[in-house]
């Protein structure tokens, strides 16, 4: 019975790093023996640590949309003339050697329940975003943050997973590259509280459904009843209705392919502030997604793509969000309508221990359902609530390499973005017209060291 959890643990210690923020996939050596033994805590109960500590240096060539101290860099800033020399002031290069990533694991197996093998999983890594001491007013850019926190129950054909884990929409394929970006926003990116059944009728059939609560991605919502908005960690608690998702995945030794879909509820404001004072509102927005993945492997080579439609997909770094098409001056009352984006992604690699990759990603703005309100034509409230509104495309080209020798992963890429800024058509369903290039390069160099 030892030697099955060892390997049971292994195995999934071994998983959960290919599915990490950064797709480790490319990176793995799984000849290479675990360093720190499986511990035995009790009667059945096993216990298998793992991680990995990365340094990674990167350069932008202009200023970078991203998150994390830009350690996850999107796109390039939109051009901003000086009032006074008349030069872009977004146009400074900028570099950084962190080892925030770094990450560290610990699968837990034990006792058989119902018939089912259990088992329980957690990760914390040092990307959790800046803290200000209060009393000297001092930053610290490392913030420990727990990634994944789940217990799972597993049939032959079933399996119930309870906890903090990657959103469903986003979590089916992850590209190989290096940029801790994971190929945002050309794809969702983001984890959350969640239940999760998946049924497997044959080896080659999956269907997964799940209930998530969004904590850590949040959809942004108002903060307060005169329509102030806030950043993507507001309390979005009065969503009484999970983000619901269903999924069909087809599996043989050569190919993983699926069909993803979601289906998601926002109450934007429980109070609204007008002419004739405070009111309580339930108004809500609701919109869907709907993708599609493919993974092909043989030998020493992996395609991999994926596209998805998705309205409203902004707490997953995607472009868009939701806006106000109508306003009643007396009551603050707003009815919402949701954007609508394609986001697409490919990538191809080839190699075992020197793996050489290309990615390439493309996302498109296609405005809204119906005509929007500005900010002016709303009581001078907040209009619109998401990402990177006036963006109308954004692509990527990105070439990357990786070497392995033992535990140590060497890799470089180099992202060459562009995006395309504009304004916003009001009038026509909140479209990006006479939108203008802005091109920019992120150069990445990362050693890492697995255990």
């Amino acid at each position: 019975m030892k030697i099955t959890y060892t390997k049971v643990g292994l195995a999934l210690i071994l998983f959960s790093q290919v599915q990490n923020g950064f797709s480790q996939e490319g990176q793995i050596n799984k000849e290479v023996a675990p360093i720190i033994p499986v511990v035995k805590l009790g009667e059945n109960v096993q216990v298998k640590f793992g991680g990995f500590v990365r340094a990674e240096y990167n350069f932008d060539s202009r200023e970078t949309v991203g998150a994390v101290d830009d350690l996850f860099s999107f796109f390039p800033e939109n051009k901003k003339t000086n009032v006074g020399d008349g030069k872009d002031q977004n146009d400074v290069s900028r570099s950084t050697l962190s080892i925030q990533s770094t990450r560290f694991n610990a699968l837990f197996t034990g006792s058989d329940v119902w018939k089912a093998k259990t088992s329980a999983f957690f990760e914390y890594d040092f990307s959790g975003g800046a803290t200000t001491q209060a009393s000297t007013g001092t930053t610290n850019p490392v913030g420990l943050r727990l990634r994944h926190a789940w217990a799972k129950l597993s049939w032959d054909k079933r399996e119930l997973l309870i906890g903090k884990t990657w959103n469903p929409l986003g979590e089916t394929i992850f590209p190989d590259v290096v940029g801790l970006h994971t190929g945002i926003p050309f794809r969702p990116f983001g984890r959350g509280e969640q239940i999760r059944y998946t049924w497997k009728p044959s080896s080659k059939i999956n269907l997964l459904v799940a209930a998530l609560y969004q904590s850590e991605h949040k959809s942004t919502v108002y903060t307060d009843a005169t329509g102030t908005t806030a950043s993507n960690s507001n309390d979005v608690r009065a969503n009484l209705i999970p983000d619901l998702h269903l999924q069909l995945h087809f599996k043989t030794p050569s190919w993983f392919a699926g069909i993803v879909s979601e289906f998601k509820v926002v109450r934007p404001a429980t109070q609204t502030t007008g002419a004739n004072g405070v009111f309580n509102t339930s108004e809500t927005v609701s919109s869907y997604a709907l993708g599609a993945f493919a993974h092909y492997k043989k030998s020493k080579l992996n395609v991999r793509a994926s596209a998805i439609y998705g309205q409203n997909l902004s707490e997953l770094f995607q472009q868009g969000g939701y806006a106000v098409k109508s306003y009643d001056a007396s009551t603050g009352a707003k009815t919402y309508t949701a954007s609508n984006s394609i986001s697409s992604w490919a990538n191809i690699t080839y190699g075992n221990k020197l793996v050489v990759g290309l990615f390439g990603g493309y996302q498109k703005n296609l405005g809204f359902n119906d005509n929007i309100l500005a900010s002016a034509d709303a009581g001078g409230a907040a209009t619109f609530l998401g990402r990177w509104q006036n963006v109308d495309h954004i692509y990527r080209i990105a070439p990357s390499v990786k070497y392995s020798i033992g535990r140590l992963v060497f890799s470089g890429e180099v992202d060459y973005n562009v995006a395309g800024y504009g304004t916003v058509d009001y009038a026509n369903k909140g479209k990006v017209k006479d939108a203008k290039d802005v091109s920019g390069v992120r150069a990445v160099l990362a050693t890492t060291f697995l255990f």
